[in-house]
């Protein structure tokens, strides 16, 4: 266990972890991060950012990242690239575990995000942030006037491929082999109702090429 305490441990570095960093770190707060996979997490990896203020003509994911983890390192937040595991709340002392080791701190910051489900077919990490998205109000608007695919059989697919009929040529909304979930029929005969969007009933995607 170290020995070293902490003011602040921060579980997740993406960009909410990050952040909550620079805030802590400026108020004179011993800082750490806690980061087991990727600093920037999944705003590391887009080709372009177009919706984040400051950046008219728009910036990569890994260029904002690297602003990010820059300014916090300028205020002297500390990292550790190992996976969280759990924690002891002590009272006035919060354990951290991780796989590597025990870490002490007066507060603890949660910032571990969501994991995205994906359909695990060739083609989707190769296209990933290069057509391949997983948020329509975020890029839809590279879309404009083209056409599209959304594939997903909740809610949200079907609120998405509404979303989208208003700005691309064409929707194409996959729900997969066994069809739509139920429970949101009026958004689905709403969607139905779109002129710009077929529906592909029975149809499984395989695999994304581009």
């Amino acid at each position: 266990m170290s020995e070293e305490l902490y003011d602040v441990i921060i579980i997740g570095g993406g960009p909410a972890g990050l952040t909550a960093s620079i805030y802590t770190s400026r108020q004179g707060l011993r800082t750490l991060i806690i980061e087991g996979k990727q600093l920037g997490g999944r705003a590391w990896g887009p080709h372009t950012i177009e919706n984040f203020p400051g950046f008219p003509v728009g910036i990569s994911g890994t260029d904002l990242m690297n602003k990010f983890i820059s300014q916090s390192r300028k205020f002297g937040v500390e990292f550790k690239e190992e996976t969280f595991v759990g924690l002891t709340d002590m009272g006035e002392t919060k354990m951290v575990m991780t796989r590597k080791g025990i870490y002490q701190s007066k507060a603890l910051i949660l910032t571990t995000g969501l994991q995205r489900k994906t359909l695990s077919i060739p083609g989707e990490m190769e296209y990933k942030g290069r057509g391949v998205c997983y948020c329509a109000i975020c890029d839809g608007p590279f879309f404009k006037d083209m056409p599209v695919a959304v594939i997903g059989a909740g809610k949200e697919a079907v609120e998405d491929a509404l979303t989208l009929s208003q700005t691309s040529s064409k929707v194409y909304a996959i729900p997969g082999g066994k069809g739509y979930s139920e429970g949101f029929e009026e958004e689905l005969e709403e969607l139905a109702q779109q002129l710009n969007v077929e529906i592909l009933e029975g149809a499984d995607v395989v695999s994304i090429e581009g």
